[in-house]
């Protein structure tokens, strides 16, 4: 077995780990026999509630977004040659966190449960066509890259604005949370909406 298949058997232990970790962590403590309970099938009501409609969903969609984030990045320093480049570089971490905000601070995050990702999806692709028409086709890295930024500023400073003008404190902390990376309130219907996305995704750039 030579050295990458052993560091990411390792590494994928370490997330099996993680998951089993984060199933037993939370508001409510859990013990590792009610996880064997519930992984066996004979979990009582109340702890399959916490596990299947509480935990589960966030770890899933935390593995997901992960996996995602780390094949856009290595397609992005494949593609730039540069071993430091991330996807927030071109702009589309921006321009989707803007799109996000731009939902929840008009307050249709809490009307619609999907509205925050699917705005989120569309401002993201929005920003790459608005980077390939700055940067022109057949642009050099360094011009993409300088595309980026630009993009990425003109998203970064609409999520300011949106911040400081927020309606009230709590738009202004939800908005916060979700830049954070915060998974909580998920559930299923958002692991389903993520999967055919990632799927896609990255079945396009592998």
């Amino acid at each position: 077995m030579n050295a990458n298949l052993k560091l990411n058997a390792a590494l994928a232990c370490l997330l099996l780990i993680a998951m089993g970790v984060s199933l037993l962590v939370g508001d409510v403590t859990t013990r590792p026999a009610a996880l064997a309970n519930w992984l066996s099938g004979n979990a009582d009501a109340f702890h399959a509630i916490i596990f299947e409609t509480v935990r589960a969903p966030r770890i899933v969609l935390c593995a997901l977004t992960g996996f995602a984030l780390g094949l856009a990045g290595a397609a992005i320093q494949g593609f730039l040659r540069n071993p430091l480049a991330e996807p927030g570089l071109l702009g589309a971490s921006n321009g989707a966190a803007l799109g996000a905000v731009a939902v929840i601070y008009l307050g249709l995050a809490s009307t619609v449960s999907f509205a925050v990702p699917l705005a989120a999806a569309l401002s993201a692709l929005a920003s790459v066509i608005i980077l390939m028409a700055v940067a022109g086709r057949g642009a050099s890295s360094l011009r993409l890259i300088l595309a980026g930024f630009a993009v990425s500023a003109f998203c970064g400073a609409g999520i300011a604005l949106a911040l400081n003008l927020s309606p009230n404190y709590f738009a202004a902390l939800e908005i916060a949370f979700w830049l954070l990376g915060a998974v909580e309130n998920r559930s299923w219907l958002h692991v389903g909406l993520a999967l055919p996305g990632v799927v896609i995704g990255c079945a396009l750039m592998f």
